[in-house]
């Protein structure tokens, strides 16, 4: 695909609802700042670390990162069929190489 389609405002969402997720609070101070930079509102950092957004893409791609993050097959799966309803199907396959990069990232 010669275009990502985890924009970074989509992608630092991600990273904060995994950070907190992984209960680290360095990561999830310097994404905050990152979120802010980008123009993300309080309200919306606050949802991407419960795991969430108010933009329904990025929900979904969020909480799909969450289910592969969890191992959760199930929810992962669910959430890719509605990446595919969408008609972004490469999201849900570029997800797993998102998070790969997270655990072999030093601390931010």
């Amino acid at each position: 695909m010669s275009k990502d389609l985890i924009t970074p405002i989509m992608r630092v969402q991600i990273e904060l609802a995994i950070a907190n997720a992984r209960h680290d609070p360095h990561a999830v101070r310097l994404l905050e700042a990152e979120a802010k930079h980008l123009a993300l509102s309080g309200a919306e950092i606050d949802a991407a670390k419960r795991g969430g957004s108010f933009d329904l893409l990025v929900d979904i791609a969020v909480k799909c990162a969450l289910a592969i993050e969890a191992g959760d097959d199930e929810a992962s799966m669910v959430a890719s069929r509605q990446l595919m309803a969408f008609g972004v199907p490469d999201i849900a396959s570029e997800l797993p190489a998102l998070i790969r990069r997270l655990d072999l990232s030093p601390a931010r």
